[in-house]
């Protein structure tokens, strides 16, 4: 990119920047400021409307208080005269007002004159005859009627409200029907006090529908809207109809968003508010301001909120910003025009320099810059021709000095050549020599490790054949000792066999005595049977006996006197009979046991019959084994002594071989003492080699990167040379000297 074009742009980015910032501060500060005015008016607005209202009502108010004030000293009163009185003043303060809905005024029981039976269903009096006096407005006409709805215990009722606080009071909106439709009114009251105590509550009822149109006669910036609201969040006066006499939580969800539940508490709380939320229907952001008033010496404030367009209070700032772009715009260009022109003269006579710039890259030096002016730029251009003159000068005698450097490359070149081929030679000589010295070095030391293997492994195979006539020693031992061994086991079994041919024959004695027990056993069941039939035999006649008895007994009794001695002897024969049953189940439950003794016992016999015979077969089988094991006693004995003449042969061949590996060993360490020497002297002439190849190795490399500087210093002599001759200077030059 060219400086002029650079410095357009640089400036014209800068003045871009500045008229920007100078542009968007002076914006944000209009704009802050026609927000603060617009704050400020919105405030003004709300806190003007209310005091308008809040100076109506307090009209109304002053009234009620001047009627409290001249109750006050009632006392001086006559007793009689001042229900007339009262109601006097009720009614004039009624028919003064056109706008009041009700006034009224209600004491305490026999609080005003003490007279309250007398008045008893009276006008303005109820069945107690208490002064309740109301003057409502009706169709046109004042009507005297006894108040209603005052007995309530609560804080928000119209009467209980002043009579519990002792201060004057605004009742929340509530309904009233007058004229035979429903109007959204409030009452406002005022305690009657007589000797700092009180007495009763005097108020007036008071239609809301004027506030309702003076709030609808608010429109900030001609699209904006008000409401009002009272201390307990009931909607007075709003824009939508069908809002009015509801809580402002159920009508201004829309209007305020977010802000709903912190707007109703600053109404609340009596505090001002500020927020600001979009609303599609006149799609613009709505700035709504809060203020709260208050009537008379109330002591719950009610909020007049105004809602005013955004986009109307910011119109004049768009326009501005509008008007701010435009000039600025205006400005830039101007501005950059005025710097191109700038640029163009200040980058005239660096085109000038540009050309012989162009030229001494090219290699002539003959050019010189034109001086057009005095100022900067004139300096630099004759502060470059004198560099440029003292540029000349250098070149011709870098190329004199360079003729030289040529010739000397030359002859340096030449004789490193020959120095580094000698060199070349004399290395490879002693590598050579060297290569053989490492090859013997190595058979040396191969034939030092083999000799060493050999001893040590004729001295492991002495170890071995130690260890063999150790080995074979025991092994003897070891063999006499189980031939021992074996002669005292065939002695034993043999032993063993007359104690097992002993136990076959008690055996064989003992099942025989078992096979005639269980014999007499089974005999004994069988009788033992036989008795229980007789008894079962014994136990029926017995039965037939009692039965025949008690039928001797029953002819007996038919028989009378004459049947008495027979009826005592059937009694016996009954008393035996019954005996004898007993007796015979006796022996029936002996018997039965018996049976099943016997039966235990007959099979225990057999279990141990089995038992002999198992006994019998194990020992059979005990001496066919035994047989079996001295037979096999007796081979052994045999093998054992066949064994133990070959360790005997070859207790004598170990140790000849260990008298041969004795003499190998001393023969193979004379070997190794002279391999040792040999290594020795090896490893003095390796050294050496090493050594001298080491040094020849450096010399050589020494030699060939001298030869490699050379030649490249030739090369840069060369190069030099060459890049010399292009440039171009005023005196003549010399010519160049040719070299192969």
């Amino acid at each position: 990119m060219k400086i002029k074009t650079k410095l357009v742009l640089i400036i014209t980015v800068v003045n871009l920047v500045c008229v920007g910032a100078l542009t968007i501060s002076s914006l944000i500060f209009t704009k802050n400021q026609i927000t603060a005015m617009a704050d400020e008016n919105v405030r003004s607005v709300a806190e003007t409307s209310g005091n308008k209202i809040s100076a109506w009502l307090g009209t109304y108010l002053y009234e009620v208080r001047a009627l409290g004030q001249i109750m006050s000293d009632y006392d001086k009163i006559r007793p009689e005269d001042r229900r007339p009185i009262v109601n006097s003043m009720l009614h004039s303060l009624a028919e003064e007002n056109p706008g009041l809905l009700a006034v009224w005024a209600i004491f305490e029981p026999n609080a005003l004159d003490g007279m309250d039976a007398s008045f008893v269903n009276t006008p303005g009096s109820d069945a107690t005859g208490r002064f309740i006096s109301s003057y409502i407005r009706e169709n046109g006409s004042i009507t005297l009627t006894a108040a209603t709805g005052y007995a309530g215990q609560n804080d928000g009722n119209y009467y209980e409200k002043s009579f519990r606080s002792g201060t004057e009071a605004i009742i929340e909106p509530y309904y009233f029907i007058t004229d035979g439709k429903e109007v959204l009114i409030t009452s406002l009251t005022v305690p009657l006090k007589s000797r700092g105590q009180i007495i009763g509550v005097a108020g007036i009822n008071i239609d809301l529908t004027e506030i309702q149109k003076l709030a609808g006669t608010i429109k900030p910036y001609g699209i904006g809207d008000s409401a009002v609201f009272s201390n307990g969040g009931i909607v007075i006066a709003n824009p939508n109809p069908d809002s009015i006499g509801k809580h402002m939580m159920e009508t201004e969800a829309e209007n305020v968003g977010i802000y709903l539940e912190p707007m109703t508490e600053a109404v609340r709380l009596g505090h001002e508010f500020r927020c600001d939320n979009y609303w599609p229907a006149v799609d613009s952001e709505m700035l709504i301001a809060l203020y709260p008033f208050t009537v008379g010496y109330t002591e719950t404030p009610w909020a007049f909120a105004v809602a005013a367009p955004v986009k109307v209070i910011m119109a004049p700032v768009y326009r501005m910003t509008f008007i701010f772009v435009v000039l600025g715009l205006a400005v830039l260009g101007l501005l950059t025009l005025i710097v191109t022109l700038i640029a163009r003269s200040i980058t005239a006579p660096l085109k000038s320099m540009e050309a012989a710039f162009n030229a001494i890259g090219d290699g002539d030096f003959t050019q010189d810059i034109e001086i057009r002016s005095n100022d900067e730029m004139g300096s630099i251009s004759r502060s470059f021709n004198r560099t440029l003159g003292k540029m000349r000068e250098l070149i011709i005698t870098i190329k004199n000095q360079a003729d030289a450097l040529n010739d000397v490359g030359n002859v340096l070149a030449s004789d490193m050549n020959q120095t580094a081929s000698a060199v070349n030679q004399i290395t490879a000589n002693v590598q050579s020599i060297k290569g053989r010295v490492i090859n013997q070095s190595a058979s040396v030391t191969e034939t030092n490790a083999t000799m060493e293997q050999i001893v040590g492994n004729i001295n492991r195979l002495s170890g071995h054949i130690d260890n063999q006539n150790i080995s074979v020693s025991r092994s003897s031992s070891a063999i006499e000792e189980m031939m021992a061994s074996c002669q005292s086991v065939s002695n034993t079994l043999a032993k063993n066999a007359e104690n097992v041919n002993q136990l076959t024959i008690a055996s064989e004695a003992g099942r025989a005595g078992l096979e005639e027990v269980t014999a007499d056993i089974q005999e004994i069941a069988g009788e033992s049977a036989n008795l229980l039939e007789i008894n079962k035999m014994m136990n029926s006649i017995a039965s037939q006996t009692n039965l025949l008895s008690m039928n001797a007994a029953i002819e007996a009794a038919h028989a009378g006197d004459a049947g008495r001695g027979f009826a005592v002897v059937a009694g016996e024969i009954r008393k035996l009979a019954e005996s004898s049953g007993e007796q015979s189940k006796i022996v029936g439950s002996v018997l039965t046991k018996m049976m099943e003794s016997i039966n235990k016992i007959s099979q225990s016999a057999g279990t141990v019959l089995e038992k002999f015979e198992a006994i019998d077969n194990r020992v059979k089988t005990v001496v066919d084994q035994e047989v079996n094991i001295r037979s096999a006693m007796e081979e052994q004995g045999v093998g054992s002594r066949q064994i133990l003449e070959v360790i005997s042969q070859l207790k004598d061949i170990s140790t000849k071989v260990r008298d041969g590996s004795q003499e190998m060993l001393e023969g193979s360490k004379e070997v190794i003492a002279e391999s040792k020497n040999l290594e020795h002297t090896t490893q003095e002439i390796t050294g050496g080699m090493n050594e001298m190849a080491a040094g020849a190795n450096q010399i050589n490399l020494a030699v060939n990167h001298i030869n490699e500087i050379s030649w490249k210093n030739k090369d840069s002599i060369d190069t030099l040379v060459r890049e010399v001759s292009r440039f171009k200077v005023m005196q003549a030059e010399p010519e160049a000297v040719q070299h192969n």
